[in-house]
């Protein structure tokens, strides 16, 4: 035990001790930072221009409802004077003694032009509720859906308005009975021993999906840098053959424990660090409430799990292989399993209670996911489910430690040809 220890802590330090450890630890939050940023300055500078439309209005009553709908939202796109989106400009397109074929084909032209961005075909039966004529967008860019949405809400809210004109209904009556009422969602009422009531909680949406997420994805970054910085390190020592010199005063075994052991101290740091640059974050916002150190708890025990467990497979197979080009297509199967792991928790998300969702938190490559998001979301799964899933976990985790080992034993002083799964199987049954 002592020789994997020391192995342990020599592999600990040389990571702890590289910049490159700390350059990871500060390149996460700054990359979101840098990336949420962005998506918030692209969502209000990537389209700020000015977009022409005409409106062939052959109802001759829905135009100036349009009118009015562009320029509220033309002043809703305005932010401390300065635009956030794109503004839209009508004009009313006349038919004259022309057919209307040959107005189409006209503002078609205009259009390729670019003296107009697209136009609207409004046809006269569009205030006959029984008519089953579409409205008509025309537009050479097809593919920017701002516009178009535009004009089908504004286009729809107008004609709606003529239609109970012309019923005799008074469309402000109308909106006004037909306003939604605000639906709020809260926990249960319980009823203290007093006889008092305990009032229920309004739930929160960064409780019930912020925290899990954060959780999730915290979770498959550690393991999967976890699982990289092992695919490079032992490739890397086989190829220069300091493995053979290992051998020497240590058995396979004790190689594969002492580095997988010092790699997932490595996560758990990792992962120390996150919480607790989180944890700051909630008390900075006031938020003392979201932290719970039972939920922490029960990530770590997950996370330890999913480490050791992915990490001996990629330890193993990285072994069994002469190169990082070798190990890119035999290292593919366990990698993608990881992913679709991860991928399949987000179903979790959508009703954790459901037989998918609990099937899934028994099935050890999703469970350290799965499992994770129903425990974090209120209410939580029963005790005896996460008993269960974390007893499957520990069984699987020990199952692929003790298979790694039966691979790494042989891999590790093999070389020439990278074995194939059936090879890799009588490695292990060996």
């Amino acid at each position: 035990m002592g020789r994997i220890l020391t192995i342990a802590q020599t592999e600990f330090l040389a990571l702890v001790r590289s910049k490159f450890f700390f350059i990871g630890v500060l390149s996460m939050p700054a990359l979101m930072a840098v990336l949420f940023g962005f998506m918030r300055y692209a969502d209000r500078a990537v389209d700020r221009e000015e977009r022409r439309f005409g409106v062939l209005d052959r109802t001759h009553v829905v135009y100036p409802a349009i009118v009015e709908a562009v320029d509220e939202y033309n002043r809703d796109a305005i932010e401390d004077g300065k635009r956030t989106g794109p503004h839209f400009e009508a004009e009313p397109i006349a038919v004259g003694s022309a057919s209307i074929d040959d107005v189409i084909v006209a503002q078609s032209e205009r259009v390729r032009a670019k003296k107009i961005f697209a136009f609207v075909d409004i046809p006269e039966s569009a205030l006959d509720p029984s008519s089953k004529a579409p409205i008509r967008y025309y537009s050479q860019q097809t593919s920017y859906q701002g516009l178009s949405s535009f004009l089908r809400t504004a286009l729809n809210g107008a004609i709606e308005r003529q239609r109970l004109k012309r019923a005799g209904v008074d469309p402000a009556v109308v909106s006004s009975l037909t306003a939604k009422a605000e639906v709020k969602t809260f926990g249960l009422v319980e009823r203290k021993a007093d006889g008092s009531l305990t009032p229920a909680k309004e739930v929160d949406e960064l409780q019930r999906f912020g925290v899990p997420f954060f959780f999730l994805m915290l979770m498959f970054v550690t393991v999967m840098s976890n699982a990289q910085h092992l695919i490079n390190t032992i490739i890397e020592e086989k190829m220069s053959k300091i493995n053979e010199v290992l051998l020497g005063s240590v058995s396979a075994f004790q190689i594969l424990m002492g580095k997988l052991l010092g790699v997932v101290a490595v996560t758990l740091v990792l992962a120390v660090v996150y919480l607790g640059g989180g944890a700051y974050a909630m008390l900075s916002l006031g938020r003392v409430d979201v932290i719970d150190p039972v939920l922490l708890g029960w990530f770590l025990v997950f996370l330890l799990c999913a480490s050791l467990m992915f990490g001996s497979v990629f330890q193993a197979l990285s072994s069994a292989c002469a190169d990082l080009k070798d190990a890119q297509s035999m290292l593919q199967p366990a990698m993608m399993t990881l992913i679709v792991s991860y991928l399949s928790s987000f179903l979790v998300i959508r009703a954790p209670e459901s037989p998918l969702a609990v099937g899934l938190s028994f099935v050890p490559m999703v469970s350290p996911f799965a499992m994770m998001l129903r425990i974090a979301m209120p209410p939580g799964p029963p005790i005896w489910q996460v008993l269960i899933s974390v007893a499957l976990l520990v069984a699987a985790t020990i199952a692929a430690v003790w298979a790694a080992a039966r691979i790494f034993r042989v891999g590790l002083l093999m070389q020439g040809k990278t074995p194939n799964l059936p090879e890799l199987w009588r490695w292990i049954r060996a």
